[in-house]
């Protein structure tokens, strides 16, 4: 392995781990706070996606509005700012406040094999046995989770389980929709432009649920953590990766993010998980590596 190789490793180590945190910060945020999974994604989404955009700008200045030039590519921005962006993360915060980060994290991980689904379906292409496999694992990981093992009573809430499986389709929408959008105007600045306008379109649409109603020091640095290391820095950090290593073993070391969202829930928030909810995400993180893998 190479210098380059190992470092990309230890940045998508990295990014994966901001992930993670930033969920459980989360998690302590709306148990510390009144405030709404919906009110936080505003203010993440604008935030960030400024964030991205500053930084693309200082280190890309040139073609920052080339996306703009053809409504039609403005108009698959916003599909995917609104269904792609918005909706992965109002979703994944909404897990997070019906569950815990963990939890919720494993649901959303789940969605790659939505992803997979999907694909083998356009490409007509019949799955493989091991593909089969890990689809069996993610599946039997939900399970264990929602009802560990008792098929008559639910353990995860109705609400949790509702949005974590939001959560999961909205992955699948997240990595779908761009299509050829990030190879044509780059990743990070594509989802700058994605945060900001799905942000936008969110507070315009929201109510009162647009205004931070608890603005103490401790809610603001929580958002701010989640802005910054769990947003901006984390993607920045995952998208370094994919250059210096691959998408293919970036994206299999990201997978760290559920185990460092249940460590770090368990850790510093105490949060109790039973041998079942600890069988159900190993199933679901050994299925989702196991098909990142392929």
């Amino acid at each position: 392995m190479t210098a380059k190789e190992k470092k990309g490793i230890l940045y998508a180590l990295l990014g994966g781990t901001g992930w993670g945190l930033s969920g459980t910060c989360g998690q302590f945020l709306f148990s510390y706070s009144d405030a709404l999974p919906l009110t936080v994604t505003i203010y993440r989404l604008i935030f960030s996606g400024l964030l991205l955009i500053v930084i693309n700008l200082i280190s890309h200045p040139q073609g920052m509005l080339d996306i703009f030039k053809d409504w039609k590519t403005v108009l698959h921005l916003v599909i995917y700012a609104v269904f792609g962006v918005g909706l992965c993360q109002l979703s994944y915060l909404s897990a997070i406040r019906y569950s815990n980060s963990g939890t919720a994290t494993v649901l959303q991980s789940s969605g790659i094999i939505l992803v997979f689904i999907i694909a083998s379906i356009m490409q007509h292409k019949a799955p493989r046995a091991v593909e089969y496999l890990c689809l069996a694992l993610v599946m039997a990981g939900v399970f264990l989770l929602a009802t560990h093992g008792e098929v008559r009573h639910l353990y995860l809430s109705k609400e949790g389980l509702f949005w974590g499986a939001a959560a999961a389709i909205a992955v699948a929408l997240y990595t779908l929709l761009p299509g050829k959008l990030m190879p044509r105007f780059g990743t990070s600045l594509v989802l700058g432009y994605a945060m900001l306008i799905g942000g936008l379109i969110l507070f315009a649409f929201s109510g009162d649920a647009r205004v931070l109603t608890d603005t103490r020091p401790v809610t603001i640095l929580c958002i701010a953590f989640i802005v910054t290391v769990g947003t901006a820095l984390g993607f920045g950090f995952y998208l370094t990766g994919v250059g210096l290593c691959g998408a293919k073993k970036a994206s299999m070391i990201s997978s760290i993010e559920p185990v460092v969202a249940t460590l770090s829930s368990f850790l510093l928030l105490h949060t109790a998980f039973m041998p079942m909810d600890l069988a159900g995400f190993a199933s679901v993180i050994l299925g989702c590596v196991l098909l990142s893998a392929l």
